[in-house]
């Protein structure tokens, strides 16, 4: 006889493709497509409230074993969680609840204790994306799966070039597969042919116009960037440039390759060598150190990032 399936799923992390395919993989158990959606709900934990969706979760199922009703984000759902206690203990057999949160649950979480203490109801996972050579192993899998190859250095660069995003890298993995068709392996060429480098153009530009004190030119170029991306994605880009500057800048003072101290795909290496010629290595540190302050402020609600991205811009091209 096999196990009853779980009444309750906490899918949590920030691997928004991994969980959005783990949906869909739920969602075809419902069975037959033309009903599945009809047993199907999603809603938003931060605009309704618990006694809405215990309602959906004790409708009984149409021509289907089962219904899913989906919670995403959990957010103001589980705040505070003796609101939502009760309806977990409610949930019937024949619903799924799935409660997903983009972004890591911490292990004090009341609702991962909630899950361990009723391990028969509750279904749980982190879904964290994978980075560095996980991701790069991922991105080759992921052609493998997709009907091609391609070749590790091509991986690596690929992976540099959509800045980790895994979504980003299977829609761009499609269109060199197709470009390729399938014939033969994706190689480096392919991927500087055909993949931009995702808001990196700008950002390079940014800091070369910083490094030269040219401060029009960087404030053009980070309101460029502000206009198609968030600023807390421009703002991880922003420090992650400067610590790989740090970086460069520290092998080239030793007298080293930056390209070997970077981990990352050449090309980037030699622009990242190119820009931290323009930097004393102190300032490169005081400047990292500003922007972890930045980081911190911005997490605690203290500053706006997008204002602080102007200011840093501002101070530093003077």
């Amino acid at each position: 006889m096999s196990p009853a399936a779980p009444s309750v799923y906490i899918l949590h992390g920030e691997d928004d493709l991994a969980i959005t395919e783990f949906l869909s993989r739920l969602t075809e158990k419902l069975g037959d497509p033309s009903t599945a959606q009809l047993n199907l709900l999603e809603v938003s934990g931060d605009q309704t409230d618990p006694a809405s969706i215990e309602a959906a979760c004790m409708a009984a199922p149409f021509l289907a074993p089962r219904r899913l009703v989906i919670v995403r984000p959990v957010g103001k759902l589980a705040t505070p969680f003796s609101r939502l206690s009760p309806l977990l203990e409610r949930v019937p057999p024949s619903t799924g609840l799935v409660l997903v949160e983009a972004k890591a649950l911490a292990t004090s979480s009341p609702l991962l204790k909630w899950a361990a203490e009723h391990p028969q109801r509750a279904y749980v996972r982190a879904f964290e994306p994978p980075r560095g050579a996980a991701l790069h192993r991922w991105i080759s899998q992921r052609a493998e799966e997709m009907g091609g190859q391609i070749q590790p250095a091509a991986a690596a660069l690929l992976a540099e070039a959509v800045a980790g995003d895994g979504r980003t890298a299977s829609q761009e993995l499609g269109k060199l597969l197709d470009y390729v068709d399938r014939a033969r392996a994706i190689t480096t060429g392919d991927v500087e042919q055909l993949t931009p480098v995702r808001g990196q153009t700008d950002i390079f530009a940014m800091v070369d116009a910083l490094g030269h004190r040219n401060g029009r030119q960087a404030m053009q170029h980070l309101h460029r960037l502000l206009d198609h991306e968030e600023p807390r994605y421009i703002f991880a880009m922003v420090i992650r440039q400067f610590r790989l500057l740090i970086l460069a800048r520290e092998a080239l003072d030793a007298g080293q390759s930056p390209r070997q101290s970077l981990g990352v795909a050449p090309f980037v290496a030699e622009k990242i060598a190119a820009q931290a010629v323009n930097f004393p290595l102190p300032r490169l540190e005081a400047i990292y150190h500003d922007l972890l302050d930045i980081d911190i402020g911005s997490k605690r609600g203290q500053v706006d990032l997008e204002v602080a991205l102007d200011t840093l811009v501002a101070t530093l091209a003077r």
